[in-house]
């Protein structure tokens, strides 16, 4: 049995303002990142958090995006992408099903 894995973010880093598995407007998030004050990397002198998104019409593309670039779904939002996915998984089920029918009548 593999042990859970927990993240734990030092008492004086700011909290990330969203989670992984998050949808948003541009995607779900899956990856964050946070970049310390004076970071040569982002050229900021404030810490800020960056967040991957795998995009929801290219499955293969991940933008990294500052927080302030990222928009959650608002309720309707969400509601209808998660319908529409669970639509996609029952069409794929019943097809699934079909073909083990096949099977069984062969």
């Amino acid at each position: 049995m593999e042990t859970p894995k927990v993240v734990t973010i030092p008492n004086y880093w700011t909290s990330p303002k969203y989670s992984l598995g998050q949808r948003a407007k541009q995607g779900v998030i899956v990856g964050i990142q946070y970049y310390p004050p004076n970071n040569l990397l982002t050229g900021l002198c404030n810490e800020s958090w960056r967040y991957a998104v795998l995009d929801k019409n290219d499955i293969s593309e991940v933008s990294h995006l500052e927080e302030e670039k990222i928009h959650l779904l608002t309720s309707l939002e969400l509601r209808a992408e998660l319908e529409a996915e669970i639509e996609v998984y029952q069409r794929k089920i019943l097809i699934l099903k079909h073909q083990i029918g096949a099977i069984s009548n062969a």
